[in-house]
């Protein structure tokens, strides 16, 4: 296990049109075998949370976080062979979870940080940044974030959210995984909207897709 680092992953999970046909009784016993494959993996992982999609991309949304990478393709097979042909995984994103080199923080428990429940939004997307953005000085880099940091945590709106900037530097087709928790949609969307006039969006290249989802139980899949 390395010192106050965690691997993350996010998968989204799409269920085919076979899924829907399926009856109350058949889509119960698959979701069961799922929630039983989830504890599982639980009993080895820092958190693993689940939510479901507010968009159409996909429907499922899963967020692990872990200290060993074995974990990862545990819960990916673990799901796909829940679901079947019934549901794919169309999209996932790794990165790594560690300080960030802008923010002191001494004595981080990741573990406890990561181990918090849930809050009732779940909003997450790769980011990248340009090439000027990296041959800038670290002082002044520092100081450019320092007032994006400024800006997002002391905007009124801001009750609660839970940010999470991780990184993927050579293990991803983007540089960050952003991840967020949000009591509140709404208030997270006005916060967004002020960050957009921080000078850090001026070197900002990528920041889709978004995922978007709710901590709402299975039940809502045996429509």
């Amino acid at each position: 296990m390395e010192e106050n680092i965690a691997y993350m992953y996010i998968s989204t999970i799409k269920l085919s049109q076979s899924w829907w046909n399926l009856s109350i009784e058949e889509k119960r016993k698959i979701l069961t075998s799922l929630e039983e494959a989830e504890g599982e993996i639980r009993k080895d992982a820092i958190s693993l949370k689940r939510y479901i999609s507010l968009r159409s991309d996909y429907d499922i949304i899963y967020w692990l976080s872990s200290f060993d990478t074995t974990i990862i393709p545990e819960l990916r097979y673990a799901i796909l062979s829940s679901f079947r042909e019934h549901g794919n995984e169309n999209y996932s994103m790794l990165s790594i979870y560690k300080p960030s080199p802008y923010v002191q923080s001494k004595n981080f428990d990741i573990k406890a940080f990561l181990s918090t429940e849930p809050l009732r939004y779940f909003i997450a997307y790769p980011m990248k940044k340009s090439v000027d953005w990296y041959l800038l000085p670290y002082n002044e880099r520092k100081q450019i974030m320092d007032e994006h940091i400024k800006m997002a945590m002391t905007h009124p709106k801001n009750r609660g959210i839970r940010s999470y900037t991780t990184y993927s530097f050579g293990i991803g087709d983007y540089e960050f995984v952003v991840i967020y928790e949000a009591p509140s949609l709404s208030d997270w969307v006005d916060v967004v909207e002020a960050l957009r006039e921080a000078k850090a969006r001026k070197w900002i290249t990528k920041e889709e897709p978004i995922l978007v989802g709710e901590n709402e139980g299975l039940e809502v899949l045996l429509k």
